[in-house]
């Protein structure tokens, strides 16, 4: 799918969150959505989901304003992993994934295309947790049932929201290979850094609601631009087995 967001900006309680964002994440790929706290990550995935309104600007897909979709149509197309809430409803994992099938569902809550809950699942590596109770899961594999929740919409555009909160070193390369690999286009908002360096093919720097860089990580993860949205010292090195960015953090030292 091809997303452009056109000087898209909103307020919240009278500020602007975000302000004027111009980009065009590649279709078929992952973009991390990068920046500090406050930055407005949150706020630009759900005005692309079209959960917010746009002050200014627009969200577009395939051309089309996304706020001028039909609920159902834009559900069809867009899928929102927000940040993980736990829940104490008594589901299983199938049940949950078969959430993701409602924007399908007739007046009578008969879905045309059962099957799609178990290709999802295929799809997320989760097909051998389908029986299992939700509230049994680790964090892994919850986030793994949740993007298959997510590709049961069958959606042009997958938008991930903090993905790697609270996995294991193993769990968040396992998740992020996964994205990258789907082919689907997607923007996830991702805190660690060479995280983004390692997957995304793609990142956008927000600062204070701004687009402060966007462009390959090798080109935009700069130590300038890391000290003027971070506040931080670091040394851009090479991977040895991928020659993808590693980002050294490091302190200042007198002269800097």
């Amino acid at each position: 799918m091809d997303l452009t967001l056109d000087g898209v900006g909103t307020r919240l309680g009278g500020r602007w969150v975000v302000d004027g964002i111009d980009a065009t994440p590649p279709s078929g790929h992952l973009t991390g959505l990068l920046g500090p706290n406050g930055a407005g990550k949150t706020t630009l995935l759900r005005l692309v989901a079209g959960l917010l309104p746009p002050e200014k600007g627009a969200v577009l897909v395939q051309d089309v304003a996304v706020h001028h979709l039909p609920r159902k149509a834009r559900a069809r197309r867009i899928a929102l992993l927000e940040q993980e809430s736990t829940s104490t409803v008594p589901l299983t994992v199938r049940e949950v994934v078969s959430l993701g099938r409602i924007p399908y569902r007739s007046l009578w809550g008969t879905d045309p295309d059962e099957a799609a809950v178990d290709r999802a699942l295929v799809s997320a590596r989760a097909d051998h947790l389908a029986e299992r109770p939700w509230s049994s899961l680790s964090g892994g594999e919850r986030q793994r049932v949740q993007i298959a929740r997510a590709l049961a919409q069958e959606p042009e555009l997958l938008l991930l929201d903090e993905p790697t909160n609270h996995l294991d070193v193993s769990a968040q390369l396992s998740l992020l290979a996964f994205v990258r690999d789907l082919g689907t286009t997607t923007v996830a908002a991702l805190h660690d850094l060479n995280l983004a360096a390692a997957f995304c093919e793609h990142v956008l720097v927000l600062a204070n609601g701004h687009l402060a860089a966007a462009g390959h990580p090798r080109e935009v993860l700069t130590p300038a631009l890391l000290r003027q949205v971070y506040g931080v010292e670091a040394d851009i090195l090479e991977h040895p087995r991928t020659g993808r960015p590693v980002i050294a953090f490091h302190e200042p030292t007198r002269s800097e």
